[in-house]
């Protein structure tokens, strides 16, 4: 039973692109979460306002999550979430070139961003429900239990691999602990906090563009299915 349901979801193709996308969007949220810290004490030397930054992102992904079934009434879930990273992306690419000292700037752009990532995943689960139904539909077993519990290892993964990368740019850039940062080290922590985030962001609109459950193929599905 468990090796059917693996080889069930490895021939599920939107299953896939969202277990790629899962792991795509979390190193987004670790790496800007993670490096955080990082881009107020040695960037813009600011550590006192690491706290209010950090509550205002968590507010705007509450925010965000609360206002995606009201966003769904006007775009298919696949396309939302394209506009919403694409949206990310770019904020973030923006957020580089913001002065240091313009700390207003700073926190505005963390909400707008922190905002398109927070319906993230109310939509992702959504769309897992959706990657179960054409299971049942294409093999007649919906799998769920393992969809859901494979959707989670691909976001500890996402997680895991976003942490990693962070602390491999840091030693790379040069950076030392509890010292005064070099020219080349701060602009690699401001990458960090910014263009790298986004860049995954970008990505993540790349595979989205490869996920096809959505329209009259998925309500064709969900027809077949009452009717059986």
């Amino acid at each position: 039973m468990l090796l059917k349901d693996i080889r069930d979801l490895l021939g599920n193709r939107p299953w896939l692109i969202l277990f790629a996308l899962a792991m795509i969007i979390m190193m987004t949220f670790t790496m800007r979460a993670g490096s955080a810290y990082y881009y107020f004490y040695y960037y813009v030397g600011r550590p006192d306002l690491l706290p209010d930054y950090l509550f205002w992102q968590m507010v705007a992904y509450a925010a965000g999550a609360v206002l995606a079934p009201v966003m769904t009434r006007y775009l298919d879930k696949a396309r939302l979430l394209m506009l919403l990273m694409g949206i990310v992306g770019a904020l973030s690419v923006v957020f580089y070139f913001v002065p240091k000292d313009m700390i207003w700037a700073i926190f505005t752009l963390n909400i707008l961003i922190s905002l398109a990532l927070g319906p993230k995943s109310p939509l992702t689960w959504s769309m897992y429900a959706d990657t179960a139904d054409y299971n049942e539909w294409k093999n007649g077993r919906r799998a769920t239990a393992m969809t859901f519990a494979a959707a989670s290892f691909a976001q500890k993964l996402g997680g895991s691999l976003g942490s990693a990368g962070m602390l491999w740019i840091l030693a790379l850039i040069g950076y030392v602990a509890n010292q005064a940062q070099t020219g080349a080290s701060q602009t690699g922590i401001a990458l960090l906090q910014t263009v790298l985030p986004g860049a995954f962001a970008l990505i993540a609109v790349v595979v989205i563009s490869f996920y096809d459950l959505t329209g009259r193929q998925l309500e064709r599905i969900q027809q077949d299915l009452e009717a059986r």
